[in-house]
């Protein structure tokens, strides 16, 4: 169905249609995956953040690398062990918190160089900022804790970004659900291919960013089990466009961290790329004939009658439908918005659909280029001795059906859209299994061990070590057998409590995403 303008109508809308027929007390699970916070970020909408860090030893990220409107930087720095090697000063993240808002910022990060070795110094920044920032405060290593700062800190700058959108979504969402009666419990779709719960959501949308991509591939995976081929995925929505892969028909996913918006982040997903084009993309008229814009303003001017009257430029589906690939509102108003730019229509749709498929090309060799540049895994494996070559592109969303037999000449490969093109999305929500995460913390020099997840406090001794930690970690979610996956394993040594030295270790680890069934 198209998208509407007012989200939440819309939502109660598709919500109600997939209900039809069902008794909604036997609904037990509603998993949503959403392009809301990415498609907010690649349209430039998304919060301006403001960046408050501390130094240390090494080089600093470039502020204009992370999208933030402003950056202070505190006296206070930790070394390379987390210990404070300049003094904190009282006042100094309360008066940048403040300078920020005033430049605009709406959300603040709070990040210290070697945060995730003594997050100590970030969380009293956070403290002492929130009493004079009213917005989404974030402290960078409670959320992603890798030692990589630029990408620690683009992560926590993402997260802030869409904070106050997926609260703001997520509280329509569960409005909506009550409203029709659906007790269901609500679960977001995560990056990987997993889940997460609403709460979660909240606290990381960032992991959440990627979701609408990982959502179409999985949907695609389970509609094309047999396959053992290379092939290129483009999902094709209003506003962005997603491009994957499968290789030897198995997901690719991104270990370090997926590129989101331009930026390298610690946000661990499948491998997906998104370009700001889609169907409702503006196709901006000039001297050098169509040119794609980088916004969404609407729908298709043929959903739009007010939008075509104060010459608003037509879009990718009015080309289609002037083409007669597709029915979508009035196709009259879509002839007219051509018609208006030169004498036949028909010719200049070709052009506009053409400028777009020229444009989708770029995107698909850049992400195929970028993707032969790494190392790469599946879900289940390291890929060796490996280069991505697709014998064949499929698209999906609901312009593909239409789009498909144009885009062939285009991409240089076959092109396939399958019957459940436009739900491939909302097949791969639904059947994505749920995805159990846990994180071990442990200190030998305090001899303790938790795992707050499951509930699992004790006692370590001193010679406790990160292979001790990964085995545990593995056995108390039942992963020995491979189903689960280590996302993060850091060993630290340091000072600990009563002036003993010792080691900080941490480990995450999560089951490995897939299909149910």
């Amino acid at each position: 169905m198209p998208t509407g303008t007012d989200l939440i109508a819309t939502l109660k809308e598709a919500l109600a249609k997939s209900l039809e027929g069902t008794d909604s007390r036997y609904v037990k699970r509603l998993t949503v995956s959403t392009t809301l916070g990415l498609n907010s970020l690649l349209t430039g909408v998304a919060d301006p953040v403001g960046l408050v860090v501390t130094g240390g030893p090494g080089l600093a990220p470039d502020p204009s690398l992370l999208g933030v409107c402003g950056t202070r930087t505190l006296s206070a720095a930790q070394d390379h062990r987390g210990a404070e090697v300049a003094p904190w000063l009282p006042g100094e993240a309360a008066a940048a918190a403040r300078s920020l808002a005033a430049e605009g910022a709406k959300a603040l990060v709070c990040g210290s160089k070697f945060g995730p070795k003594n997050p100590e110094l970030e969380e009293r920044m956070k403290a002492e900022a929130a009493g004079a920032f009213k917005g989404p405060l974030v402290a960078a290593s409670s959320l992603f804790g890798g030692l990589n700062l630029p990408r620690r800190l683009a992560s926590a700058v993402l997260n802030a970004a869409v904070t106050r959108l997926y609260d703001g979504f997520l509280r329509d969402l569960e409005g909506a659900a009550r409203e029709l009666g659906l007790g269901a419990r609500i679960l977001i779709l995560k990056s990987d291919g997993g889940v997460m719960t609403a709460d979660e959501a909240r606290r990381v949308p960032a992991a959440a960013l990627a979701a609408g991509p990982a959502a179409s591939l999985l949907g695609l995976w389970s509609l094309d089990r047999e396959g053992t081929d290379d092939l290129l995925m483009a999902d094709v929505g209003g506003t962005s466009t997603d491009l994957a892969v499968l290789s030897g028909g198995k997901p690719l996913l991104t270990p370090q961290g997926l590129r989101i918006a331009g930026r390298d982040t610690l946000v661990r997903g499948l491998l997906t790329w998104s370009v700001a084009l889609g169907g409702d993309t503006d196709l901006d008229w000039g001297p050098e004939g169509f040119a794609p814009a980088a916004r969404r303003r609407g729908p298709a001017l043929a959903l739009d009658p007010e939008g075509a009257a104060v010459g608003r430029p037509p879009t990718l589906t009015d080309a289609l439908n002037v083409l007669g690939r597709c029915e979508v509102g009035d196709p009259e108003i879509s002839r007219a918005a051509f018609r208006k730019l030169g004498r036949d229509p028909e010719a200049l749709a070709a052009q506009a659909a053409g400028a777009v498929l020229d444009r989708l090309k770029e995107a698909a060799r850049e992400f195929l280029d970028r993707v032969n540049r790494q190392p790469c895994y599946t879900i289940s494996e390291f890929l060796v001795d490996w280069r991505l070559e697709p014998s064949r592109a499929v698209l999906l969303g609901g312009p593909a059906l239409a789009l498909a037999p144009l885009a062939a000449g285009h991409l240089g490969m076959p092109v396939e859209a399958p019957p459940e093109a436009s739900c491939a999305n909302a097949l791969g929500a639904a059947l994505a299994k749920p995805t159990l995460e846990a994180e071990l913390y442990a200190d030998t020099a305090l001899e303790t061990l938790s795992i707050p997840t499951l509930n699992i406090r004790r006692r370590i001794g001193g010679n406790y070590t990160l292979e001790d930690a990964k085995r545990e970690l593995l056995d108390a979610l039942g992963g020995s057998d491979g189903s689960v996956q280590l996302t993060m394993a850091e060993s630290f040594n340091q000072m600990g409590g009563r002036g003993r030295s010792g080691r900080v270790i941490r480990v995450k680890a999560q089951e490995a995403p897939g299909l149910m069934g």
